[in-house]
This record gives C-alpha cells, sequence and structure tokens, in this order.
C-alpha cells in the first residue's frame, strides 16, 4: 500500500495529501518519510515558474532517481544543490518543490536548466491548494507543513 503525506497552509487551513511514488523514487521517498515533519515558508521558484518550494535541513545530497525537468502541476520534487558551485549560492541547500502549475522548466540558480527528484503526486481536488501557491507570489512566504497522512 502506498504512503501518503499531506502538505497544509497553516495560516490558511489549505491542504492536500500526494502519494508517494516509492517504485520509482524509493531512496528519496524514504527520505522525505523519515525526515517529515517538514515545515517552512514558502518561496515562490525565482527561475522555474510555478513552483513554491519549502527548504529542507539539513541539506542532503541524496541518489538522483526519477529525475524531471519539466516537471507537471501536482508534483513534488527533492532538489539538492551543492555549495559553492555557483556564484550566488555558497552554501549546500535542499528543497520539497511543490510544482501547481503549467509551463515550469526547472531551474537553478542563474537560472540554468536542472533535475529534481520525482518523489510524489498530489492526489484529488486541489485547486483551492494551488491558488494558494499561486499567491506566494504575489503576497509573500506562507507557512507549509508537510507530514505523514493519517486517512
Amino acid at each position: 500500500m502506498s504512503k501518503h503525506i499531506r502538505l497544509t497552509y497553516r495560516e490558511e487551513k489549505i491542504s492536500v495529501v500526494a502519494e508517494l511514488l516509492e517504485e520509482y523514487a524509493p531512496e528519496t521517498c524514504r527520505y522525505i518519510w523519515e525526515h517529515l515533519p517538514i515545515e517552512g515558508r514558502t518561496i515562490h521558484g525565482k527561475f522555474s515558474g510555478n513552483e513554491v518550494f519549502v527548504k529542507v535541513e539539513p541539506p542532503t545530497p541524496l541518489k538522483p532517481e526519477n529525475l524531471v525537468t519539466l516537471p507537471l502541476p501536482g508534483e513534488l520534487l527533492y532538489y539538492f544543490q551543492e555549495g559553492g558551485v555557483y556564484v550566488d549560492a555558497p552554501k549546500s541547500y535542499a528543497e520539497v518543490c511543490v510544482i501547481y502549475g503549467r509551463n515550469v522548466v526547472l531551474r537553478g540558480e542563474g537560472g540554468v536548466q536542472v533535475f529534481g527528484s520525482l518523489f510524489g503526486r498530489i492526489t484529488g481536488d486541489w485547486a483551492q491548494f494551488a491558488e494558494m501557491c499561486k499567491r506566494v507570489r504575489f503576497e509573500g512566504p506562507k507557512i507549509l507543513r508537510i507530514e505523514r497522512a493519517t486517512e
């Protein structure tokens, strides 16, 4: 049976459930599952388009698996960037990326096209959640909590 996680904008009380894609990204799913809950301020993607992300601490390099660069709406990615590679990124960082709309090209520092590990997919009706993600672009960061779903 598949594992599921819940993503919740805490103050707004808007939640969705996502299925972990353990068959395709087993190590990434295991890492995420073992490090839940993850909570932080969402940041709207500066280079990629319709995505928000939450930093993951500590930033941990994982084996690349189920890599995508053109993610689809509702997909969840794990992205790690080694520090010191780009001028504006002296420290390593990792993110859980939530893709909420079309026309996303995953990009890292300086707009360079990159790949992320696709590890989850939002299920059910998530229009209200997608709208909340869009609001982050115009209203600023919101607190997002990612935890094990108990359905």
